[in-house]
């Protein structure tokens, strides 16, 4: 059995989150050229979003849905041709690159002496595709997974297909309801690193499991797993 370190991909690897605050004070701007405050529209948006992914999860028509919503809900007569430019800001986030750690390679480079790379990463498939198609370190991995969501049955797996030595083996990721707590009961060791994103979902009142790590910088996970094994 093999030791591992699977990598969490949006937020982890690279930096999403800026894509949708950037799309999302698109938004605003727009509004805001109609007359509402800023902190309505942002607001409303996020909430909008929220409720929104109770039915469509991570699936690529939420966020664009959100804009058209947020839009309707401050102007109800807006035109069907406003109504595709505020969806198409939205959609710009599955299509721009998102920028990766500084220091990957390192890290990739310092870990793959001792350890098989993976990425196990959530959402629309083609999305995450196309995510995968900028970065510039894919090569690395020695598996890369699309899931739609992550709960320990998915690590289940993953650990029986790979042949993987689950005490030996780490989870990195910004989430814990979808990468910490589900590698946990699935006997992993992990580290959760702590940036910006969607916190409402993600990380909602839940706590850090016992024996897992919190990182601030991806850097520093290379102080915490063990580079080399006996």
């Amino acid at each position: 059995m093999d030791p591992w370190v699977i990598f969490d991909a949006d937020n982890t690897l690279w930096a999403t989150e800026a894509l949708y605050d950037e799309a999302r004070d698109a938004l605003v701007a727009a509004l805001v050229a109609h007359g509402i405050e800023p902190i309505r529209a942002e607001e409303a948006q996020q909430a909008i979003d929220k409720e929104l992914y109770e039915t469509f999860g991570y699936s690529a028509e939420r966020f664009p849905a959100s804009f058209e919503r947020t839009l309707i809900h401050f102007l109800p007569n807006a035109s069907n041709e406003d109504r595709l430019r505020v969806k198409g800001l939205a959609e710009q986030v599955f299509f721009r690159p998102a920028k990766a750690h500084q220091l990957l390679e390192l890290i990739i480079e310092k870990l793959s002496n001792s350890y098989h790379l993976g990425i196990l990463t959530a959402g629309e498939h083609w999305v995450q595709q196309q995510r995968l198609r900028h970065f510039a370190y894919s090569h690395h991995f020695n598996a890369v997974e699309i899931v739609s969501r992550k709960d320990a049955s998915v690590f289940d797996r993953f650990a029986d297909r790979y042949n993987v030595n689950r005490s030996l083996s780490w989870v990195v990721g910004d989430s814990l309801r979808s990468d910490i707590i589900p590698a946990r009961l699935a006997g992993f060791n992990a580290i959760l690193l702590s940036v910006r994103n969607w916190e409402q979902i993600e990380m909602n009142s839940l706590a850090l499991p016992q024996g897992a790590h919190r990182v601030l910088d991806l850097s520093e996970i290379l102080s915490i797993i063990p580079l080399t094994i006996n």
